[in-house]
């Protein structure tokens, strides 16, 4: 099969069931990610430990459950509300991201892992973290974000974030790995 069919026949699937494929992406993905940060972990440490899969499971959980549906309204939502690509709705587009969906997918990821890993105070770590990682998300999805709504057509909204994302989980990761080395009150 040529690479322009399947490029097509990728494109069908995206327009004819957008939700389940961009899940599928997005999830996929997010997994990816995952076992590439335990991977380069045990590549460059003594532990030389197999694969957490549990862990993997908790991300697949994140990134096809909780991730995927929300990223998949909210580029709906916004697509309808600032249909255009012109400059500044595109501007607005990413204020708008980095403003709502950011903070809220944050919210998702720690609070999330936090219930899957039976923590119990499933907030310590977003209050922890959370500034620091919002600083560098909007870092990195400003730029990727402006990317996204300029160019791509709304369909594959979601997918281009997968991939973006396939970066930035790997910074989550590393920042959920880190130790919190102060006290919450």
């Amino acid at each position: 099969m040529s690479s322009s069919r399947i490029l097509s026949k990728a494109k069908h699937m995206f327009q004819k069931h957008p939700l389940l494929m961009n899940m599928t992406c997005y999830g996929t993905i997010y997994i990816s990610a995952e076992i590439s940060q335990q991977t380069i972990k045990r590549i460059t440490s003594a532990d030389k430990t197999s694969i957490d899969w549990t862990s993997v499971g908790r991300f697949a959980t994140i990134g096809i459950g909780g991730m995927a549906p929300v990223l998949y309204t909210w580029y709906k939502c916004l697509d309808y509300l600032l249909p255009a690509a012109t400059g500044a709705t595109v501007a607005a587009k990413v204020a708008a991201d980095l403003f709502i969906c950011s903070p809220t997918t944050i919210n998702i990821f720690f609070v999330g892992m936090g219930a899957l890993e039976g923590k119990e105070d499933v907030f310590a770590e977003l209050k922890a973290k959370f500034w620091s990682t919002y600083k560098m998300s909007c870092c990195f999805w400003l730029p990727a974000q402006a990317i996204n709504f300029a160019l791509l057509p709304p369909y594959t909204r979601v997918a281009f974030v997968g991939v973006a994302s396939f970066v930035w989980v790997n910074v989550l990761c590393f920042v959920k790995r880190r130790e919190v080395r102060f006290l919450l009150r």
